[in-house]
């Protein structure tokens, strides 16, 4: 699973603290809310209990046979209520509180409500005719009534928690915008792109955090900028005198006759073919670098491809299998850069193919071209690194070939892939290049 993004762990922390906040509201509103019940049913209790002494002491005096009225509720609902002498006596109760299991009447005291035996009990003093009240109401009423009135409240507040995460999430992420922002614009740049952040109307710490990468990138230009200038300076005045030495050793090549000086003059010709190669190497870098590739109009890639390939010694275009159509591939591609792209590509191919293999060419339409090889096939974890500079696999080459291709196909609005082992096969390795086409009213 991937990092969650800072949003949504602002969005997260956010509202596990409101929740937090809401759970001790909750808790301390079910403690007053208990309290104040409690406060209220026990008054009501006293109150009742007063009112209703004179009514049945009265009918105890006169020996009324009649009971006070009671509603016919369950007995975890009713209120019951007891007449007693100073003895000790129950001289009447209701009807239900028969069947309660109520304290002894003699053990309350009066004026105080007591809890027992599932119940909240008050005991009235003895009035003239010597008579006390005892009233009695079930403790699972005033559980039910503060169920149902937390219930009540818990519900819409227990909505308030995913809302308030959606809430608090989108609020994180407006807020945050400027930082994505902020990383896009980072992640935009490399070393074709060193242009400077545009803070525009960001927060003032964001346009701090801009300011430094516009610094750091600024020193870093300079640095590239400069090392590109030796690589291509270095290149110009080493391609005159590395020519003029292949020359001239080809001439000794000529006219040599010891073979231990022709073994010499052999090998002082391929270290020069592959200074050569270098140097021709870091002038198209420099121009990759500059952002060659990109062209106003289009061009046929089928037409650039044969003179390439026209242009190359026979023994390499021997070896190639090319597969043209006959219609023309049209893309915006710079000529130069294509052909830059195509010979590094072909390079590539000869290079780590078996001596003496075949190496596919296949341009298609919708501008895409394939060059395939065989050969031992490439690890996956190295596939990525390979179109980095001066990244190697096997081989003497440099290490520039496919960061050049990778370079200016970017520059083009193209993608560059390569693939190991080649489709259908267990070895071998496909590079394809998929460039833009131009729109149809230009194809």
């Amino acid at each position: 699973m991937g990092r969650a993004s800072l949003s949504r762990r602002v969005a997260l922390f956010t509202t596990l603290g409101l929740a937090a906040v809401w759970a001790g509201a909750v808790l301390l509103m079910a403690a007053v809310l208990w309290s104040e019940q409690d406060e209220l049913f026990d008054q009501q209790l006293v109150e009742t209990a007063h009112v209703l002494l004179p009514l049945v002491s009265r009918m105890q005096a006169q020996a009324v046979v009649v009971e006070v009225p009671q509603p016919d509720v369950p007995m975890d609902e009713a209120l019951l209520y007891r007449l007693v002498a100073r003895d000790g006596r129950v001289l009447r109760q209701s009807a239900q509180a028969g069947r309660a299991v109520l304290p002894d009447p003699a053990g309350l005291v009066p004026r105080r409500v007591v809890e027992a035996a599932g119940y909240r009990l008050y005991a009235t003093p003895f009035n003239a005719s010597g008579h006390a009240l005892q009233i009695a109401a079930p403790l699972a009423e005033r559980r039910e009534a503060f169920r149902e009135g937390m219930t009540g409240f818990l519900l819409p507040m227990a909505a308030l928690l995913p809302l308030t995460w959606l809430i608090v999430g989108w609020v994180s992420r407006r807020s945050l915008a400027p930082l994505r922002e902020l990383g896009a614009e980072i992640s935009a740049r490399d070393s074709s792109r060193l242009d400077m952040i545009d803070a525009g109307d960001w927060p003032q710490d964001l346009m701090q955090i801009a300011g430094v990468v516009n610094g750091f990138m600024a020193r870093l230009s300079q640095a590239l900028q400069a090392e590109r200038a030796f690589a291509t300076n270095a290149a110009h005045e080493l391609r005159t005198p590395v020519a003029i030495a292949l020359a001239q050793t080809q001439q000794l090549r000529e006219s040599a006759t010891a073979p231990a000086q022709i073994a010499r003059l052999d090998a002082l010709e391929r270290a020069l073919q592959r200074m050569r190669r270098l140097v021709a190497r870091l002038l198209q870098l420099a121009r990759a670098d500059a952002g060659i590739g990109d062209s106003a109009v289009a061009h046929d890639l089928a037409a650039l491809t044969r003179l390439v390939i026209a242009e190359r010694a026979l023994p390499d275009a021997a070896r190639l299998d090319v597969d043209l159509p006959s219609a023309p591939v049209m893309a915006r591609m710079d000529p130069d850069a294509f052909a830059i792209v195509l010979s590094n590509l072909i390079d590539n191919a000869l290079q780590h193919a078996p001596p003496g293999s075949p190496v596919q060419l296949r341009l298609r339409q919708g501008a895409v071209l394939e060059i395939a090889n065989p050969g031992r096939a490439v690890a996956s974890t190295d596939l990525a690194g390979l179109t980095q500079r001066f990244a190697r696999h096997g081989g003497d080459g440099f290490g520039l070939g496919l960061h050049i291709c990778q370079q200016i196909v970017s520059a083009a609005g193209g993608r560059l892939e390569i693939v190991s082992p080649a489709p259908g096969r267990a070895d071998g390795f496909v590079a394809r290049v998929t460039l833009l086409p131009p729109p149809d009213r230009e194809a």
